[in-house]
């Protein structure tokens, strides 16, 4: 699956500092701050409904954070006039539930962002688009209709959509979550190899033995904030926090082993 992402980690592509966002009376993030640099994978772990979520929407201003300051590279996201439109063609998203438009085909779903914000010619797009199908392993499923496709197979031509527009990194939200378990791993071997690549990437997810092969780093969140963070082995071998400890305990019984 070579596709020319492989570099040394180096510089910081997102830095996300003092993030605090609240609904009503809740305050479901109090403070997040972390970095990802290029090459990473961060894997982002917490129970449900502790702001895993909305800290990825908050970086792509899909949601609006209340305080808090965020950058892609050099562009302040948060900043006053920042082209929200460049930020976001520069951010792939993948979220749990696909996201793919239902009248259109694989291709199409894969290249329409190349048509309608890069302004690419058509021709020039079917190009990337068919790479970047054949790169999950759907090039033959060009002219398939998501109906037509399996739930891994239109996540994947939703990372193929994330891939064709050479996104500086790509955020997950727990992209097998709506999966069948028999269809996770087709997903997870799509990821596996785009870290191994070096694409940078940020994802939520519960898959700990996914985590414990391609992560540089596991965040564990709880209660919109981050508990404790550390390379896998650490975080599973000798967790600092008791907290971390008794999620993992108890997500290894649910999930299994974290690899």
């Amino acid at each position: 699956m070579g596709n020319g992402y492989t570099s040394r980690k180096g510089e910081v592509v997102l830095r996300v500092e003092d993030l605090h966002k609240r609904y009503g009376r809740e305050e479901v993030l109090k403070g997040v701050s972390f970095e990802v640099r290029r090459g990473e994978t961060k894997v982002i772990i917490g129970p449900s409904g502790t702001g895993k979520s909305t800290l990825l929407r908050c970086i792509t201003r899909l949601t609006e954070p209340d305080r808090g300051r965020i950058w892609l590279g050099d562009i302040e996201v948060t900043g006053r006039g920042v082209d929200l439109n460049r930020v976001r063609a520069s951010i792939g998203f993948v979220f749990q539930d696909f996201n793919l438009f239902t009248h259109l085909t694989a291709l199409d779903n894969v290249r329409i962002g190349l048509l309608k914000v890069k302004k690419l010619p058509k021709e020039k797009a079917t190009e990337i688009a068919l790479k970047q199908l054949e790169h999950v392993g759907l090039a033959h499923k060009a002219d398939a209709y998501p109906a037509e496709l399996s739930g891994g197979q239109q996540q994947r031509v939703a990372i193929a959509r994330a891939l064709a527009m050479e996104p500086k990194l790509i955020l997950f939200d727990e992209p097998t979550s709506a999966l069948d378990p028999e269809l996770i791993g087709e997903v997870l071997d799509v990821m596996v190899a785009l870290a191994k690549e070096g694409m940078t990437m940020v994802v939520v997810s519960h898959e700990m033995g996914f985590a414990g092969t391609v992560a540089d780093e596991i965040i564990f969140m709880e209660g919109g904030v981050i508990v404790e963070q550390g390379p896998p082995d650490q975080l599973f071998r000798q967790p600092k926090h008791p907290r971390t400890a008794e999620f993992l305990h108890k997500i290894t019984a649910l999930y299994g082993e974290t690899g």
